[in-house]
């Protein structure tokens, strides 16, 4: 059974061969398209849920991860925050 990721590589790969047998001018016509959805895209942003940002965000905080380990590796306990602005 072919999964999606697969699927879309094989239609990726028969839309660049395709795109390959294109003369210059047609080739141009699909590079501007193209250049056309992704300003579209650009002007109108998605925004993510808190939810899906905390998901993003939840292997960089996870023990272990290069964020935490200065605090995974330190054993001290921590009494208080002096200010020496």
């Amino acid at each position: 059974m072919i999964n999606s990721t697969e699927n879309k590589n094989m239609i990726k790969t028969q839309v660049l061969e395709a795109i390959k047998q294109m003369p210059n001018v047609e080739r141009i016509e699909i590079i501007e398209f193209a250049l056309r959805l992704l300003r579209e895209e650009i002007k109108q942003p998605n925004k993510l849920s808190l939810k899906e940002a905390a998901q993003m965000m939840l292997p960089y905080y996870k023990e272990n991860s290069e964020l935490t380990e200065f605090v995974d590796s330190c054993s001290e306990d921590f009494y208080g925050y002096n200010d020496y602005a």
